[in-house]
């Protein structure tokens, strides 16, 4: 292989890829990335076999050729750089030469027949999605799943597609947040055989991916994709990204969403996140209870804890229903409120012992996009 390409074009390409590469013990080659010529381009790719990403950069390609190196090691390099517009890359049996100004560097690299072989889907055309609406979907939930393997089901976020929303949902058993969005405001571009709306399809999504996409650029404005054999394949311009979905069955969490309230509070947002940051003073932001107390149109916050002291926070509410006392994890509140847009918030409560609804409240009516749902704590 012989190629030059500018050093921000191959430094940024090997942050893209590099999120993918694995700390495996056992499967080294994982911890490594393959550098290959695809006509006039540079390829990067890495795998940990769950997720997949391969990153295309522009690049004046003399000999063809590829390896595989350490990711660390080639980053570590590349960081250290200052000052230079291009790096000439050479390869030489399992030695990848790098040259730039001063500088001239041989790493030992692998034989690219370890290298697993990534996913490619066979779509051509694939459906095309607002990148910033799928960002942002998966965001106002991603928080909120499992971070144990109990129930791996729960650590991903659960997509599902119908012919009016697409609405993605996380949970760990103790809140749920789910976000819908207009089909029309998520999908630009489908057609007939790759539409996932077709059919009421769901998936499950890994953190990781979903922690990925959500650090894509916001230069990019489209996002395609498709499903093949429990695979899902995004192509973002000349990045490329494969993951295996979650394979397992999603509760029907729609059942445990309350359809209607005994009481239903209004209170502004700001004040409500305020309150319950004052709280975790005395409550710590991990853990800790809070008693929510309702009636004659106040809500009473009150946090104690023996070895530190109290808290009171009385704040004025627009009460609907019956008086309420309820006891809640302070973060859990603060999550899933500061998701939501709306300047005022609407909680529905039917029991200290039943979910408690929080959704955005504004001209007088529930906004429809957002869903957030705790489990009180079950007090002594």
């Amino acid at each position: 292989m012989k190629a030059v390409c500018t050093y921000e074009n191959l430094k940024n390409a090997l942050q893209e890829t590099e999120f993918a590469t694995s700390k495996s013990a056992t499967l080294s080659i994982l911890n490594n990335i393959l550098i290959e010529t695809d006509g006039g381009q540079l390829c990067l790719s890495a795998t940990n076999l769950e997720i997949g990403i391969v990153k295309k950069i522009q690049a004046k390609v003399d000999e063809p050729g590829k390896i595989v190196v350490s990711a660390s090691l080639l980053g570590s390099f590349l960081t250290a750089l200052r000052g230079t517009d291009h790096i000439s890359i050479s390869v030489n049996g399992l030695i990848l030469t790098l040259k730039s100004g001063a500088h001239i560097a041989k790493i030992n690299g692998y034989d690219v027949e370890d290298f697993p072989i990534i996913p490619q889907s066979s779509e051509q055309d694939m459906m095309e999605l607002s990148l910033a609406q799928f960002k942002n979907s998966i965001a106002k939930v991603l928080n909120f799943t499992s971070k144990t393997e109990t129930r791996v089901e729960l650590t991903g976020v659960f997509m599902s597609f119908d012919e009016s929303a697409v609405c993605s949902v996380a949970t760990d058993s103790f809140r749920l947040g789910e976000m819908c969005v207009p089909v029309g405001d998520l999908v630009i571009k489908s057609t007939d055989h790759n539409s996932m709306t077709d059919g009421n399809r769901q998936i499950i999504l890994p953190q990781q991916l979903c922690s990925y996409i959500g650090k894509l650029s916001d230069n990019h404005k489209i996002i395609q994709c498709s499903i093949e054999e429990n695979h899902l394949f995004l192509v973002c311009d000349d990045l490329y990204i494969t993951a295996r979905l979650i394979d397992g069955a999603y509760p029907d969490y729609k059942q445990i969403i309350p359809t209607s309230a005994i009481t239903n509070v209004v209170i502004k947002k700001d004040a409500l996140l305020e309150a319950m940051k004052v709280t975790t003073v005395f409550t710590g932001r991990e853990s800790g209870e809070i008693h929510f107390d309702i009636s004659d149109s106040k809500l009473k916050i009150t946090t104690r804890q023996q070895e530190i002291g109290e808290n009171t926070t009385e704040l004025d509410v627009k009460l609907i229903g019956d008086a309420q006392n309820i006891v809640l994890n302070p973060r859990f509140v603060i999550d899933g409120v500061g998701k939501i847009s709306a300047e005022n918030i609407n909680i529905a409560i039917n029991g200290n012992a039943a979910p408690v609804v929080f959704r955005g409240y504004d001209d007088d009516k529930f906004a429809s996009d957002y869903t957030y749902i705790v489990m009180p704590v079950k007090s002594s």
